[in-house]
């Protein structure tokens, strides 16, 4: 990533970059937790697996409860 002519604070400050990248793609994924009925007041960005129907959901940020589909 770095080039011949940079300063060193440069090549410093994509170090630090590349290093920030590799820590996001290294990360703990992030799993829905699993209930069995949609929660009754779901806030914008909340997500979870419905056991009993099977689906995962997410509140858009409208408010909106959606189905993710992967199909």
């Amino acid at each position: 990533m770095a080039y011949i002519n940079q300063s060193p604070d440069l090549r410093v400050l994509f170090a630090d970059l590349e290093r920030r990248l590799r820590l996001l793609e290294t990360a703990t994924r992030f799993t829905f937790p699993a209930v069995t009925s949609d929660p009754s007041n779901p806030r914008i960005g909340d997500a979870w697996l419905n056991t009993t129907s099977n689906l995962a959901k997410i509140v858009d940020a409208n408010g909106t409860v959606r189905v993710l589909n992967w199909t």
